[in-house]
This record gives C-alpha cells, sequence and structure tokens, in this order.
C-alpha cells in the first residue's frame, strides 16, 4: 500500500501500520480474521470524509465544478486488499471476468484494449474490398453511485459463486455506509448512502466490472471493449447503412 495517503475518519495513518510493531500486528490481523468470521465490519470503517477538490477553470460557486476525493479509513483499506486478493484469484481460477473487460486486470490495462480497437479497424480498412467502421464510445455518467447494491450481491452469489463469508462482508461492507463533507476548517453532518458502491474503496472498481458484466452479451452482432465504466462498441462492413441500423440497436 501507499502510506503516504491521507488517513480517514478514525485518523491511522499509513506509516503508523507500517511501523506499528509485532504485537500491534498481531492485533490487527485478529480484528481482520473477526470480521471476516463474523461478516461485520467496525462502524468506523464504513465513514467516509468527502473532500471537494475544484476542477481547473471552474467557478468555486458550482456544485459540479468540484471532484470528490473520499477519504476512509486506511485498515479497512487494507482489509479490502486481503478480500479483493481472494476473489481475484476465485475469478482467476475458474475464468470468471468477460474477456472484453480490461478494467483493473492484471496483465491488462487501457493501452491493450486502445490497440485491440485501433487493429479491429486497420485490418477492417486494409481488406478488399474495403470495410468501414462505426463506433460509438459511452462514458456512465456518476457509474459508481448509480450501482444498485442488492441487483450487485444477487450477481455475486449467483452469477460469480462467491459465497459464505466473503459475500456477507462484502455485503455488510456496502450497506449502513455514511459520509461527512470536509470543505476547509469545516465539517457536515452525517449523511447516509443508500445506494451505489463507496468512492474511494479498493473493492469497488472490481464490484462495478462485476455489476456491469453481461453487457457485452447484449451487443453479440458488434464488438465490444469495456474498461471499467469506460465502453465502447463497433462494427466493420461494407455497408455503411447496415452497420448504422446494427449499432443503433
Amino acid at each position: 500500500m501507499d502510506n503516504n495517503n491521507s488517513p480517514g475518519p478514525d485518523g491511522i495513518h499509513g506509516k503508523f501500520l507500517e511501523n506499528i510493531g509485532p504485537y500491534g500486528r498481531e492485533r490487527i490481523l485478529y480484528i481482520f480474521n473477526l470480521s471476516c468470521k463474523v461478516g461485520v465490519l467496525p462502524k468506523q470503517w464504513k465513514i467516509a470524509v468527502i473532500i471537494p477538490v475544484r476542477k481547473p477553470n471552474k467557478e468555486a460557486n458550482s456544485v459540479g465544478s468540484y471532484r470528490p476525493i473520499a477519504l476512509t479509513c486506511i485498515p479497512c483499506k487494507l482489509m479490502e486488499r486481503i478480500i479483493l486478493k481472494r476473489i481475484t484469484h476465485h475469478f482467476m481460477e475458474l475464468n470468471l471476468i468477460p474477456e472484453e473487460q480490461y478494467g483493473f486486470r492484471r496483465g491488462h490495462s487501457t493501452i491493450d484494449q486502445i490497440l485491440f480497437f485501433a487493429q479491429s479497424v486497420g485490418d477492417a480498412h486494409n481488406l478488399k474490398p474495403t470495410k468501414h467502421t462505426i463506433s460509438v464510445f459511452l462514458d456512465l455518467t456518476k457509474a459508481f453511485d448509480k450501482v444498485w447494491k442488492n441487483k450487485l450481491l444477487v450477481k455475486c452469489h449467483e452469477e460469480f459463486n462467491i459465497r459464505g463469508r466473503v459475500l456477507s462482508w462484502i455485503s455488510n461492507f456496502l450497506n449502513n455506509r455514511s459520509l461527512r463533507v470536509k470543505y476547509q476548517s469545516g465539517i457536515s453532518s452525517i449523511y447516509r448512502s443508500y445506494q451505489g458502491i463507496p468512492q474511494g474503496s479498493v473493492l469497488s472498481p472490481t464490484l462495478f466490472s462485476l455489476f456491469v458484466a453481461g453487457m457485452e452479451k447484449m451487443v453479440s452482432s458488434c464488438n465490444i471493449g469495456l474498461f471499467a465504466d469506460d465502453v465502447v462498441i463497433w462494427k466493420n462492413d461494407k455497408d455503411v447503412i447496415k452497420i448504422e441500423n446494427m449499432v443503433a440497436i
């Protein structure tokens, strides 16, 4: 982990965990094991402090001009990494992640996805007769905030075979979350979060990939590339009108 990150609401810095000593590490491990066994997180682990950072050249009096940075408890992030490593191994063993999804997967990157798309367009153009390409680029707005948590948990159980203690832990991790907004020297009251997956979380990118898995099956007549919440759909054919109709559908 990057131990220089700002601490969450518990005030525990990464440097503290790095230098905590053998007995302290033993107690942290006890908390992690107990949390996994009972499927419950400490309440403070489910509170985020939101720091609004103004985007360049944006007006200060508009809410949309700010990018929210979520600070969560670093011990929780460490626990999330343990859970993430376990479920990632599970996905790799059973080949459960769609091959079209390149986001947050080891050995996959945005460059790989861009090269694959560009190669597909180039190969089609070099055919005789030439095949044209029509593509649609999608960027899901506030993607993490719009995740339906109950559906995500159902998919984890039924489609990705995540069961037992790990599923209970993820369910507790997603539910009954709250946040506070800190701006300059002021801090807001606590607000409950009823939907979506948490920003600034180690687990959230992978959970989002599970939530959108299956999208690739809905466009079987076209090619599709996914990188988390960024989507490209394209089709190669010599008949442009035919492609337009297929992509529109």
